[in-house]
């Protein structure tokens, strides 16, 4: 079973910084075509987590300023982050908890990525289809 750094070491990772306004962030994250992005401070340290949704409910809905308005109003604070070593399966089950799309990962202190629920599930078909034929080649083996 993969971990989570196996899958964050094939996509980039973006981030925003704090200070940056709504509309500057939801440019990143349109040009990137992210649904979800970290958001550190100067030194590099997770401050938050700004997402769609955030955007929908905290920013649309209450007919923010996006042009003005700071991230650092609107974004989710205190993120659970998943371990570089960790399974898929244990942020699946997590997200599915927490009822969450998108999960920084982190090798000690450094954020390394963000997967997101369909990063994971992707994972999962590949590894069930890799299982199935592993299975098919044994029963054909031993007929």
């Amino acid at each position: 079973m993969k971990s989570l750094r196996d899958i964050c070491n094939h996509k980039p990772m973006h981030y925003v910084n704090t200070g940056m306004t709504i509309y500057e962030v939801v440019g990143e994250m349109s040009k990137n075509n992210v649904g979800a992005v970290p958001v550190l401070d100067d030194g590099g340290k997770l401050k938050g987590i700004f997402s769609e949704r955030d955007l929908m409910t905290r920013c649309a809905a209450k007919r923010l300023n996006m042009e003005e308005t700071k991230i650092d109003e609107v974004m989710t604070k205190g993120v659970i982050l998943m371990e570089a070593h960790d399974s898929y399966n244990d942020c699946i089950n997590i997200m599915k908890q927490e009822n969450i799309r998108h999960m920084p990962v982190r090798d000690g202190e450094k954020l390394i990525g963000v997967v997101s629920m369909r990063d994971l599930m992707a994972e999962d078909a590949e590894e069930k289809k890799q299982e199935i034929e592993n299975l098919n080649s044994y029963i054909y083996y031993y007929k």
